[in-house]
């Protein structure tokens, strides 16, 4: 059986091997994660998790202003910008490549 729209085979069910997201959640505890750069805004830390994250490097912003309840939190504390720790060097990499500015760490 083929789907309708697209025409890919449709299987009975998902291979054994997947993960769900709270396996990878569950593994993120274990892993370090580093400050790469800081950014005045979170807007700005966004843009740059984005640009990496198009390269296949995750990442996560920390911020004070979390749900934008303080906004002056994210000026007086900035917002950071964290990977693992074995993908540091190719996210500043990838951040001076696109010309993202932000205080590095």
């Amino acid at each position: 059986m083929k789907c309708s729209d697209c025409d890919i085979a449709l299987v009975d069910q998902l291979p054994e091997n997947r993960r769900t997201d709270k396996q990878a959640r569950a593994e993120l505890h274990d892993v370090e994660l580093v400050v790469v750069r800081t950014y005045s805004t979170v807007v700005e830390a966004e843009l740059a998790k984005s640009a990496l994250e198009s390269v296949g490097i995750d990442s996560m912003v920390r911020s004070d202003n979390e749900g934008s309840q303080s906004p002056g939190l994210t000026f007086s504390r900035g917002a950071e910008l964290l990977v693992r720790g074995d993908d540091v060097e190719a996210a500043e990499d990838i951040l001076d490549i696109e010309g993202i500015e932000g205080s590095e760490q």
